[in-house]
């Protein structure tokens, strides 16, 4: 079911909008077209029928706002929505239309976002130590590349947190040749920000992601992809 996007930034609710008056500016979005109606063209005709569906929609979006000034966001030959100043009763029965996908509030007359609270979320750190041997001075040296996860308001505070357990990781022992070694903090390599809060989401049966790293690689026949219609 559509609704306003955080309403409840601003200590209201759906229930509420119908009986406010108040002037909002407020960013329309246009709905995106879904790609299972246009499986049986080719790329670039799907490429047009999406432009096409978009400037639909823009038209009958429009059409609803009637003689209202709004500035179009996107691009002039790609729009994403519109940005306009109206009374808040008015959003229901605009979130009603298929010409609109979403409704986020960026102002309201006389009403004050609230100030949210500094929030907390699981991140992924990556951290690489170096495996120091006694009096070693050549040769390779090993080192590991950790993932710690940790709950944290930001990347930095994450750090902050992890770094004294890393003076633990470091406390030496023999090893069996009779040489100290320890494994050395080194670096911050990487950080990914969970949408994570609670720990019961780590027990989905679907999983969570908590770590991603995008590259790129040469193309092998036995990966790539050929849509059997």
């Amino acid at each position: 079911m559509k609704a306003v996007i955080d309403l409840s930034e601003w200590n209201l609710t759906d229930a509420e909008l119908p009986g406010l008056d108040n002037m909002a500016k407020v960013h329309l979005r246009l709905p995106y077209p879904g790609y299972k109606s246009l499986m049986n063209h080719p790329p670039a005709e799907r490429r047009r029928r999406i432009a096409a569906q978009i400037w639909e929609a823009f038209r009958a979006l429009k059409a609803s706002l009637g003689k209202v000034a709004f500035e179009k966001t996107g691009t002039h030959y790609r729009p994403v929505g519109v940005r306009v100043v109206l009374p808040l009763n008015q959003l229901p029965a605009l979130l009603a239309t298929a010409a609109v996908k979403t409704i986020s509030i960026e102002s309201i007359e006389g009403i004050s976002r609230k100030t949210p609270e500094p929030e907390s979320f699981f991140w992924s750190i990556k951290a690489r130590f170096s495996i120091q041997i006694e009096n070693e001075t050549g040769g390779f040296q090993g080192y590991e590349d950790r993932i710690l996860l940790v709950k944290a308001v930001d990347e930095e505070e994450a750090h902050r947190k992890l770094l004294p357990g890393f003076d633990s990781y470091a406390e030496p022992y023999l090893n069996s040749a009779g040489l100290l070694v320890r494994w050395q903090f080194e670096e911050f390599l990487d950080a990914f920000a969970t949408d994570v809060s609670s720990l019961e989401t780590f027990l989905r049966d679907e999983g969570v992601e908590v770590f991603s790293e995008l590259r790129n690689r040469k193309l092998k026949p036995e990966m790539e992809w050929h849509r059997r219609v």
